[in-house]
């Protein structure tokens, strides 16, 4: 089966070098004009890697990415700079990109970081979360690998901070966690919201 690799991009000539090189070489291609609407998207189709624009013109591929590590989701993602801008580059990969790539870019160089992202994440497939199995308590079975609650096997509808918090409950059973640390574990690059923690807690009782 081919892997999915999900290009985000309103640069359709962008777009559509990467669509090209990527089918060529093995890949089946989807593409995405609007960064916000990445999280619906994966939730329908989930790729094996995507590759976005940063961001720097349109302003929303950063906060794209951003939104994705918030929620706890460690989908490999390649980014891509609009400027030569380090600032950029260090803002990108601190916020969890795997890699970043500045434009005008050389489309086989694109093609073999992909590959390179991909080898190096699927070393670690045994230790990621998609891959433990699911966990079971009181009735109850998060399963990691379609991210979704059932409850004697029907399923509980869970929003995106809803699944990181109860994520990070699972990876510690009977530990107890402040409002402060579970905000820290699921927001890392935003100013601490404790109060969003105990809207989310009290959803999930």
């Amino acid at each position: 089966m081919k892997q999915l690799i999900l290009v985000v991009d309103r640069d359709a000539a962008c777009r559509d070098a990467l669509r090209v090189c990527l089918q060529s070489s093995g890949f089946d291609v989807a593409v995405l004009y609007e960064p916000g609407k990445v999280a619906a998207r994966v939730e329908v189709e989930r790729p094996a890697l995507i590759v976005m624009t940063d961001g720097a013109t349109w302003g929303s591929g950063l906060a794209a990415l951003q939104a994705l590590r918030r929620a706890g989701d460690d989908l490999p993602v390649v980014m891509l700079g609009e400027d030569d801008n380090v600032t950029e580059r260090i803002v990108a990969l601190e916020c969890g990109a795997d890699d970043f790539i500045r434009k005008p870019f050389n489309v086989h160089e694109v093609l073999v970081r992909i590959r390179c992202v991909l080898k190096r994440t699927a070393q670690a497939h045994l230790q990621e979360p998609a891959f433990k199995p699911p966990f079971s308590f009181n009735g109850f079975e998060l399963n990691y690998a379609s991210r979704t609650l059932t409850f004697h096997g029907e399923v509980v509808p869970l929003q995106q901070a809803e699944y990181a918090v109860l994520n990070l409950f699972t990876t510690a059973p009977g530990r107890v966690f402040s409002k402060q640390i579970i905000a820290q574990r699921i927001w890392p690059d935003a100013p601490a919201r404790p109060a969003a923690v105990g809207v989310w807690v009290h959803r999930l009782r």
